[in-house]
């Protein structure tokens, strides 16, 4: 019976072990079947991550689309507006394929009377023509004769808070050729001939030797807060001011409106003449252009 009982017992132990082995064989051959199952499910997020992120497959450069456009737009917009060099050709007066002609009375030129000298494209300043110059602590000069009157002008206006600022005066024959050169450049520039460029040039930049500049007695002054020559010059505070008031110190608006067929200039509400106290008030009275004030008698 003891013998019985130690052969089953040892049956007992060999069945257990084999149960185990069995087992164990089981799992190595389930592993042994599928080796890649753990690695698959550790690389997933890797994979999602790489399909969601594809650049050509995405929307993600139109940031870099929209800001190409945006600068783009900042480039081209001096060209769009281009105030110094169009607002000119679009709010001067419409003139002819020619210059404007000679009128059918001529001034006289005064030439005793310094204060009355006339220029324009009929009368040339002569070429032996000299000047005596004072200067603003800016580099603006104009004839001496005339510079404490421009002076009190300019004083007086900035006491009523303005702020007139010459932005030019005396030239000379060399600078008033650079810039009418420079004005006919910018018309061949556009394809006019040079003849055509040379006529639309002398609309805007007067023809050496027939600019008042080259006399010290002409000034163009600017409001402080808007320098543009164009015709919204006149809707400026200063410029107002100096319409009303220029000639009590000797100065007037030297090219009014509606008298370009007599100046032979467009209006040009920026740009101040010297002729003398008497003659501006008479002038500034009648309402005339200093063309028609030097008009001689029927």
């Amino acid at each position: 019976m003891k013998h019985n009982s130690i052969l089953i017992g040892f049956f007992a132990v060999v069945l257990l072990r084999l149960a185990v082995t069995c087992a164990f064989l089981g799992t190595a051959l389930y592993r042994a079947k599928n080796p890649a199952e753990p690695e698959s499910t550790e690389e997933m997020p890797a994979d999602t991550g790489d399909e969601n992120t594809d650049p050509a497959d995405t929307d993600e450069p139109e940031p870099a689309e929209t800001e190409s456009a945006e600068t783009e737009s900042a480039e081209t917009k001096p060209d769009e507006t281009e105030p110094a060099e169009t607002k000119p050709a679009e709010t001067g007066p419409t003139f002819s394929e020619t210059l404007p002609t000679e009128p059918e009375r001529v001034p006289e030129n005064n030439g005793d009377t310094w204060n009355l000298l006339l220029v324009n494209l009929w009368n040339k300043v002569d070429e032996d023509f000299t000047v005596s110059l004072s200067y603003f602590p800016s580099g603006h000069a104009v004839d001496s004769r005339a510079f404490s009157d421009l002076e009190d002008m300019l004083a007086d206006a900035k006491a009523e808070g303005l702020s007139p600022i010459i932005c030019s005066s005396y030239r000379s024959v060399e600078k008033q050729q650079s810039l009418y050169d420079n004005q006919v450049n910018k018309y061949l520039a556009k394809g006019y001939t040079q003849d055509q460029a040379e006529k639309e040039a002398a609309k805007w930049v007067a023809i050496p030797g027939t600019s008042e500049h080259q006399t010290g007695l002409a000034v163009d002054i600017v409001a402080l807060d808007y320098q543009l020559l164009d015709e919204n010059q006149e809707n400026t505070a200063e410029q107002q001011w100096l319409m009303e008031n220029s000639y009590l110190y000797g100065w007037i608006l030297r090219y009014p409106t509606e008298k370009s067929d007599l100046t032979g200039i467009s209006y040009e509400p920026w740009h101040y003449r010297y002729v003398g106290k008497d003659a501006a008030k008479e002038i500034y009275d009648a309402g005339v252009c200093l063309e028609e004030y030097l008009m001689p008698a029927n």
